[in-house]
């Protein structure tokens, strides 16, 4: 029994190559890789029969099986294994706000929400973009509060249409801009670090070894911004060879404090929140919504980074070059959808 839980072929799905080079998936492997792409698990019944049948290797029967797939609860699993770990939105309890006003339901709060919209946005077959542009989220009561979001009752969840355009999408949920920050403030560079990775797909250099990297306030000093500690930090040219990349879209959240909720006045430092910044292309901007704007300007972007990820996660395998063109090949064909 150890023998057989201990083999590699007990513990990994693996699909054999062949010595000539690529080849087509048969069906049933087939039924494998898509099942545990969309579901996480392996193939039902039907999707075992209609492989056994060699029928699954038909564009209109897979095609007919994966609309089939997604509509059934198990796509939940595209959400909970596949979209809350590329937007490193599944561990929302490694931060711990020092805030008083902060607590553990309004982390379950941020939880619910950001599963919801995540699957309304993946699961029922909405464009990508939406993610950005959604002008809609999930709330209860006690969340609808802290968003400023009048006449919701009790603690059920429920659809509900935003009027402020700065919650709009991922840049708005309380869940993004938690797990963003620090216990004790906001983080320009943290959530500017994740719109590069997540969003844009394009992950920021590491900061080099020995650097500083500590903005809290010394025990002492004058309360300032975080803002203001950031531009001290980037005076040294070193420092602002990264950062002059990574703050500016951070720092057109700097309105969302640490735990997710709109604010005006940095309450430390008593000082009003400067959101505007500018990109290294000398573009300007000032807030979420203009930084939402950029990110959608180049139309391709994001439904790039949509699909490189997910095919990281249905090949289980870093991208490589080589698949760049299968990548543009699927972002081109599926512009007008």
């Amino acid at each position: 029994v150890t023998a057989i839980l201990s083999s590699p072929d007990f513990l990994y799905r693996a699909i054999e190559t062949a010595p000539e080079g690529p080849r087509t998936l048969n069906d049933l492997e087939l039924a494998s890789r898509l099942s545990y792409f969309l579901w996480s698990q392996g193939p039902d019944d039907e999707l075992i029969t209609l492989a056994a049948d060699g029928q699954l290797s038909n564009d209109a029967t897979l095609q007919a099986q994966i609309t089939r797939m997604l509509d059934h609860p198990r796509a939940q699993a595209l959400v909970e294994n596949f979209a809350l770990a590329w937007l490193n939105l599944d561990e929302l309890d490694a931060i711990e706000p020092t805030e008083r006003s902060f607590n553990s339901s309004m982390r379950r709060n941020y939880e619910a929400e950001i599963r919801l919209f995540l699957s309304s946005v993946l699961l029922e077959d909405r464009s990508v973009n939406e993610l950005l542009t959604a002008d809609w989220t999930f709330v209860n009561e006690s969340l609808a509060r802290q968003y400023g979001i009048a006449d919701v009752r009790g603690t059920q969840f429920r659809k509900v249409t935003l009027q402020d355009e700065n919650r709009f999408g991922l840049l708005g949920k309380g869940a993004t801009l938690l797990r963003t920050s620090y216990a004790d403030r906001t983080s320009p560079v943290l959530r500017g670090a994740w719109v590069l990775d997540r969003i844009m797909g394009t992950p920021p250099s590491p900061p080099p070894p020995n650097v500083e990297v500590d903005l809290s306030i010394r025990e002492g000093e004058a309360p300032t911004t975080v803002r203001a500690r950031l531009e001290k930090h980037r005076e040294n040219p070193t420092c602002q060879a990264c950062h002059g990349l990574i703050d500016p879209p951070g720092l057109a959240l700097e309105n969302f404090d640490a735990t997710g909720r709109w604010r005006d006045i940095d309450a430390v430092a008593k000082a009003r929140i400067d959101a505007s910044t500018v990109l290294t292309s000398g573009k300007k901007m000032n807030g979420p919504i203009e930084l939402r704007q950029h990110l959608l300007s180049r139309t391709d972007q994001l439904p790039t980074t949509i699909t490189k990820r997910l095919m990281m996660y249905a090949l289980n395998r870093e991208i490589e070059y080589f698949d760049m063109p299968q990548v543009r090949k699927v972002v081109s064909e599926a512009a007008n959808d």
